[in-house]
């Protein structure tokens, strides 16, 4: 019998290992673990004893030092940091769905970093049986990278979508910001090894599972940020590691820019989400026309303070809260009631009539300080299949 080459027993290893990431992702698998995290968190410790200890350790050799830990650390912080500030900015926090007492907390470790290790491992490893046995390396990379995305995606959650618009916020929610960051730690593993990559991912499953209050921020903002931080911070990395390779005595301007770049990218995403006492919204119907016309953007002013609110006059335009919606009305008239209570009528200046329900002080989110045409056209075309009650921002 002919003896396979190491080549080819490297390329069985990483087809079987990672036949070993998908089992536990079937659905079938995945709802009978469901109910036994230390079985599954057994089944992650096994794989990683196997790869330690059995199999022949390969790795991908680099020209150069590629040391990437320091930006598994700084990523990891960054990402929990991007998150965390707009939350305390917006009152979106909200308690932690895991028990966070002594005995919880080691639960939740038990069953989570074992698993991060373990996929991570069989990432690193998959690449290097890649790169010594495929003539096609960077389509291999990829290939494998689609598969842990795949892993990860809960296509239950794509089924139970009733409509387009529920697919778009699954898709921006949560199937964009697993591709991301699977691209991401990707690159960490590829150019720095294992440990990157699990220390990314463990900082920010550790802070998820340990402490006592999370963000709970919009869909949109959760999304965008899932989405972008790991694609500015993967440009990043790239542009450290191949300017490390020519370009050594740059390494520091290298460095500079791009944490220059990350914190303007963070900043503008903060601007837009309202985390500054100035934030933009897009106006989506005719309510106000001609003033502000569908698809232009107003930048809203805060005002939270009640010397603020009862400042307000008949004639300004405020933004509101109504239900679940946000709305950008004209204030018709200030009401007053027998106990000095305030109230606001409002209306839109293209409406024949006032709108129904009086405007609470404690509705009330800002008022309008500019209109900037058609900038907001984006979000007007991604709802015009819905209908958009008269004067919504946002939902």
């Amino acid at each position: 019998m002919r003896k396979l080459s190491a080549e080819n027993r490297y390329a069985i290893y990483a087809s079987l290992l990672l036949i070993c990431v998908i089992i536990p992702a079937l659905p079938y698998i995945k709802g009978r673990l469901g109910s036994m995290p230390l079985a599954l968190s057994l089944y992650w410790c096994v794989l990683t004893g196997i790869i330690f200890f059995i199999l022949p350790r390969l790795y991908i050799i680099h020209k150069g030092d590629k040391d990437l830990t320091g930006y598994g650390i700084s990523g990891g912080i960054i990402f929990i940091a991007i998150q965390f500030v707009p939350a305390v900015f917006m009152k979106k926090l909200a308690s932690s769905p895991y028990d966070i007492s002594v005995l919880g907390i080691l639960f939740n470790m038990i069953t989570v970093l074992p698993q991060i290790a373990a996929r991570e491992m069989i990432r690193q490893y998959s690449f290097a049986a890649a790169y010594k046995t495929c003539k096609y390396k960077r389509a291999a990379a990829v290939i494998i990278t689609v598969i842990f995305c795949l892993t990860e995606i809960n296509f239950g959650g794509l089924t139970a979508a009733k409509s387009t618009k529920d697919i778009f916020i699954y898709g921006v929610q949560t199937i964009f910001p697993i591709i991301t960051k699977n691209v991401l730690v990707s690159l960490l593993v590829f150019y720095g090894g294992v440990l990157p990559g699990v220390i990314y991912l463990s900082i920010i499953q550790i802070f998820q599972r340990c402490f006592p209050v999370l963000p709970e921020l919009p869909w949109l903002l959760e999304g965008s940020i899932g989405i972008a931080f790991p694609i500015i911070y993967s440009m990043f990395v790239v542009d450290h590691v191949f300017s490390r390779d020519r370009y050594e005595s740059k390494d520091r301007k290298a460095d500079i820019k791009g944490l220059v770049s990350l914190l303007f990218a963070t900043l503008f995403v903060w601007f837009c989400v309202g985390v500054f006492p100035v934030y933009p919204k897009a106006i989506l119907t005719g309510s106000m026309e001609p003033l502000i016309m569908p698809g232009d953007m107003v930048l809203i002013k805060k005002i939270d303070k009640e010397e603020e609110i009862n400042a307000l006059s008949e004639g300004e335009i405020i933004c509101f809260k109504r239900d679940d919606i946000t709305i950008v009305h004209r204030i018709e008239k200030v009401l007053q009631d027998k106990a000095g209570n305030i109230s606001f009528q409002t209306k839109g200046d293209n409406n024949n009539a006032v709108d129904e329900r009086k405007v609470e002080p404690n509705d009330v989110r800002g008022i309008v300080i500019k209109v900037i045409p058609k900038v907001g056209l984006p979000g007007l075309l991604l709802r015009v299949q819905n209908k958009i009650p008269e004067g919504v921002v946002d939902k």
